[in-house]
């Protein structure tokens, strides 16, 4: 005989830890990272790039949609810029705040690959740059995202897609696909 009571608390505890998991694991994984970076106001190039004077850096985890790229919304006579939305959802999360970069130890294209964090305080995944782009909708996780913050970024990527927001509103490629085809 199966003791349903039982059996649901066990179900219970098991979610409740891996939701604590999802939220604190990402939270620590800052520190087993590189130099920090910060805290500086960033000039943000792309939904994936900003830039702190002469040092470049690239969201670990991220591939937001290029400047250039086209989308189509239903609603919408005609292509738009996907990147230019996936920046100006970057430039409104940040708002002008100083961030914190911690680096992930990789290079791409002379960019410090890495981790940053808007605001003062703590480095959380509500302050998580990487994460808002693809809680936005305007990025999609890569396998370059740490163990430790990949099933978070995976997560928000299938919420984002769930609730139609950023380009999954309207019709496009995923960036590397786009970059592909164009260069």
């Amino acid at each position: 005989m199966i003791k349903w009571g039982l059996t649901l608390k066990a179900i219970g505890v098991c979610l409740t830890l891996m939701g604590g998991l999802l939220y604190l694991a990402p939270n620590i994984e800052h520190l087993s990272g590189g130099k920090a970076y910060g805290p500086f106001v960033p000039r943000i190039i792309d939904g994936d790039t900003l830039v702190d004077g002469d040092i470049r850096f690239r969201l670990v985890g991220v591939d937001a949609c290029e400047m250039g790229q086209p989308i189509s919304f239903p609603d919408q006579e005609g292509e738009l810029n996907c990147g230019y939305f996936a920046r100006a959802f970057i430039e409104d999360f940040i708002a002008g705040q100083q961030i914190v970069c911690y680096d992930q130890g990789g290079r791409s294209y002379d960019r410090i690959v890495a981790r940053c964090f808007a605001g003062a305080g703590w480095p959380t995944m509500r302050t998580d740059i990487g994460g808002f782009a693809i809680y936005s909708g305007w990025a999609v996780p890569t396998k370059h995202a740490g163990d430790l913050f990949r099933a978070r970024y995976l997560l928000e990527y299938m919420l984002a897609k769930l609730a139609w927001r950023g380009a999954w509103n309207g019709s496009s490629v995923h960036p590397e696909v786009w970059r592909a085809a164009n260069g």
